[in-house]
């Protein structure tokens, strides 16, 4: 009898392990960078943005997930961002206030490379969400899904 529900409690949390780790590997589905504006008319660091998308059904926190570029450039997502489930954030290169839909990075110079650059999401734990591409040659903006 105490054999069988050793076995019972063994499998009940085999399967939460499992489950657990299903989750954590959806918790990001979903979310894309949609669109880089890399080289917009005027000011680099005044129109330089980053549209980051959550095409999933569930809302995201983002808190603690970095947005790179090729040299390493970092932007963190503040604690607590929350993107909701079909909504968006520009995250724009210069400063600005906060808000759900456009955070602000606060550098004083240009971030993505006019000839060729690649953005880089990536979630708390470090890993890989998305990334985009682009030449130069797409004339100052990318659409990335």
């Amino acid at each position: 009898m105490i054999a069988m529900a050793l076995v019972i409690v063994a499998i009940v949390v085999f399967s939460l392990q499992h489950h657990a780790k299903v989750a954590e590997n959806i918790v990001g589905e979903g979310v894309v960078i949609a669109y880089v504006e890399y080289d917009p008319p005027g000011n680099d660091v005044l129109g330089e943005y980053v549209l980051i998308k959550n095409e999933g059904l569930i809302d995201v926190d983002m808190g603690g997930w970095q947005l790179k570029d090729e040299q390493n450039h970092l932007f963190t997502f503040p604690n607590g961002f929350i993107l909701k489930a079909g909504a968006s954030v520009k995250v724009h290169t210069g400063s600005g206030e906060d808000t759900d839909t456009d955070l602000y990075w606060g550098r004083r110079q240009a971030v993505w490379n006019n000839n060729g650059d690649t953005a880089y999401l990536y979630d708390a734990k470090g890993h890989l969400v998305d990334k985009c591409s682009w030449t130069g040659d797409e004339g100052g903006a990318v659409s990335c899904h």
